[in-house]
């Protein structure tokens, strides 16, 4: 809260996890795990930092979690300077992406809760 009153709302949020090959699992090596995800988590920072990724940057926060399979994720609040703020949809639109996973790249990924959601969408 004391970033919000110093610096205004956050105008970027997102989350980054590590992943891991076919066949891995994070309970195997648990600390190359978290050892690579923390050199990703930092090269990651130091670039939002320097201001190469979004622009100028007033404020960083990260909050690093576990999942119940071990496998880490982090989450990122991102408080840019006033003149880097983005204004406009386009804006957003250049930097903020998303997609449905691939059940044939990722068949993991694509479990129940997700088949129902996009059987909601499709009726």
């Amino acid at each position: 809260m004391a970033l919000v009153q110093e610096y205004g709302r956050p105008d970027l949020f997102f989350t980054i996890k590590e992943r891991l090959q076919p066949g891995e699992e994070a309970q195997n090596r648990p600390a190359l795990c978290a050892r690579v995800f923390k050199a990703k988590l930092s090269i990651i920072n130091d670039k939002i930092i320097s201001g190469e990724v979004f622009g100028k940057v007033s404020s960083v926060v990260h909050v690093v979690e576990f999942q119940r399979r071990g496998l880490p994720h982090a989450h990122f609040l991102i408080i840019l300077k006033p003149e880097y703020k983005y204004m406009t949809p386009k804006a957003y639109d250049r930097v903020v992406s998303s997609e449905l996973p691939d059940k044939g790249v990722d068949p993991y990924l694509v479990h129940d809760s997700w088949k129902r959601e996009l059987s909601k969408l499709q009726t």
